[in-house]
């Protein structure tokens, strides 16, 4: 069978992707799953119920866990982006020279520093490339809730050609030409959403997570600037969207890790509990790295990875940051 689309990750954004673009009878879209039984529930009773639970998906999605089949002219990578270049490593050899990629994973790879971009080139594939980005939570897309993302490729036009595929009725999908920009807040307001989180788990109200957001969107402006990108992109869906999504919500896991931590939780007891991944915490690891490299002024996100990895008590950070010089507020 020729497919119009193929999902690359059978989690709930990749699932909830696929409903969408399956929306219209005319699209086939086959997805990739890496566990049998979620295949074979796909297949049968057109559900997921691992992953997103209480959704119907479309007769026309058909679910594989063969990667050499999932293959179409338009492919959606929606892996977590710790895995993404194991994934795509193994998919390339089944790659045709005029197939279009579209990374929906966001984040940074922990141990290199890349961008998932970066790693395209680094194993030298050869395809057009895009990024898929904004504030979207998996269940209200999957439902058909009106949802606003940005593609951004390195060429405009490649990037309106694919956007004219898979803009969708609810789904409406802006162009950009910042591939650096666009992945830096997709990427990093996953950190900041599980700093919103401690402030909530430790009662500290939306006072607190008010300010937490308003500048962290200044730091995300320092660190797309440092690494190519533009600062107004951050400003946009891709960065302050996502942000105000991720950082005030129960759906958003990176939110969820972090309120359980300022809870009192451990970190390692909420990452083993857990069947979903929660990117920030592992890409704050590899943001934290490139900061220091650059020296990029970014105390709130430096605050935020010595509670999740140096063991540090929320509550003696919190007061070190309220009590730090002040200063003019900047935005830049």
């Amino acid at each position: 069978m020729n497919y119009s689309f193929a999902i690359i990750g059978g989690g709930a954004w990749g699932t909830a992707i696929s409903i969408a673009l399956a929306r219209k009878s005319d699209h086939k879209v086959i997805i990739w799953v890496r566990e049998k039984e979620v295949c074979e529930e796909i297949n049968r009773f057109h559900k997921n119920s691992l992953y997103l639970p209480n959704v119907n998906l479309n007769k026309n999605i058909v679910a594989t866990n063969n990667i050499s089949e999932a293959l179409a002219p338009i492919i959606f990578y929606v892996t977590p982006a710790q895995h993404f270049r194991k994934v795509i490593n193994i998919h390339k050899q089944y790659l045709k020279k005029n197939f279009k990629l579209i990374i929906c994973s966001k984040g940074i790879e922990q141990k290199t520093g890349s961008l998932l971009s970066d790693i395209i080139g680094e194993i030298d594939l050869k395809n057009e490339y895009a990024i898929f980005s904004g504030p979207s939570f998996a269940k209200e897309v999957a439902k058909g809730k009106p949802a606003a993302l940005v593609l951004a490729a390195r060429s405009l036009k490649l990037a309106e050609k694919i956007s004219n595929h898979i803009s969708l009725k609810g789904l409406r999908v802006y162009t950009s030409n910042d591939v650096l920009g666009v992945q830096a807040g997709g990427a990093i307001k996953n950190v900041y959403a599980i700093g919103c989180g401690i402030a909530n788990g430790m009662g500290y109200g939306k006072s607190a997570e008010a300010a937490i957001i308003t500048r962290s969107i200044i730091e995300m402006s320092r660190f797309c600037v440092s690494i190519g990108g533009k600062k107004e992109t951050i400003y946009g869906l891709s960065g302050l969207g996502d942000t105000i999504l991720t950082c005030n919500s129960e759906l958003s896991r990176n939110f969820i890790l972090g309120k359980n931590i300022g809870k009192g939780k451990k970190v390692s007891q909420i990452l083993r509990e857990n069947v979903t991944i929660a990117e920030g915490y592992y890409t704050i690891n590899a943001i934290n790295k490139i900061i220091k490299k650059h020296s990029i002024n970014m105390p709130i996100l430096e605050s935020i990875y010595s509670i999740l990895y140096k063991n540090k008590d929320p509550k003696s950070i919190a007061k070190k940051l309220m009590t730090r010089p002040t200063k003019e507020e900047s935005i830049s």
